[in-house]
């Protein structure tokens, strides 16, 4: 029970310092050690299913034609959750840590890996995805809602996007109006906005909007 509970304790610590992050530098540093730790000590003691319940929602919606793009890919787990419930999916990976890209692609489930900076100019990544997902890459430290909008060259016409984002995160950097600002423009149609879980077990942080995901699923329109 004692080790458990240390171990859960070791999970919360870099947790914290996952969003602690201030720069993509910070992000590389950071990840090149949590990399080797990663799906042990943070996802299974913190029953992280958050990866699972973005998946669902996205090929809820998709009707599987076409290649999807899993940005903030990390360790793979967005990439096993969909080909867990589709195994004829095409996914490829994009992330800014080369050391969390390498156990992605221990997981034989990805097609292609992209290292990139999605702060700065995306550059040699295919541009016409027929669908888009992330989870765990829109939080404290990480993305904000700026990006959301380079994505988009990411897609092709009426692709189909769903992105978790920490609920928090969502609320303090304005995500919502970016959303409707980019559906005004109808650059985007947004399909569905929910709340939810992170962890299967809230018991284990302590903060409820970092408990929290909302998830937006949308389509680009026509450019």
């Amino acid at each position: 029970m004692g080790n458990k509970g240390s171990k859960t304790e070791e999970a919360l610590k870099l947790l914290e310092g996952a969003y602690a992050i201030q720069t993509p530098e910070d992000s590389k540093v950071y990840y090149k050690d949590f990399s080797k730790t990663y799906d042990t000590t943070f996802v299974e003691q913190l029953s992280y299913t958050y990866p699972k319940r973005v998946a669902e929602e996205l090929l809820s919606n998709f009707d599987g034609n076409g290649t999807i793009c899993d940005i903030g890919c990390g360790t793979g787990l967005v990439g096993q959750e969909l080909k867990n419930l589709n195994a004829n999916v095409v996914i490829d990976g994009v992330d800014i840590s080369p050391e969390m890209i390498a156990v992605a692609k221990t997981k034989n489930v990805y097609r292609n890996f992209y290292e990139l900076d999605l702060t700065q100019p995306i550059l040699g990544v295919p541009i016409d995805y027929a669908a888009l997902i992330s989870s765990g890459t829109f939080t404290h430290g990480h993305l904000g809602p700026t990006v959301l909008i380079n994505l988009l060259s990411l897609c092709r016409d009426y692709a189909l996007l769903t992105v978790g984002v920490n609920a928090e995160h969502y609320s303090d950097k304005g995500f919502e109006k970016v959303l409707n600002k980019l559906q005004a423009a109808s650059r985007i149609k947004i399909i569905k906005v929910s709340k939810q879980p992170i962890y299967s077990n809230q018991n284990e942080t302590e903060n409820e909007e970092n408990r929290t995901a909302v998830v937006c699923t949308f389509t680009k329109m026509k450019s």
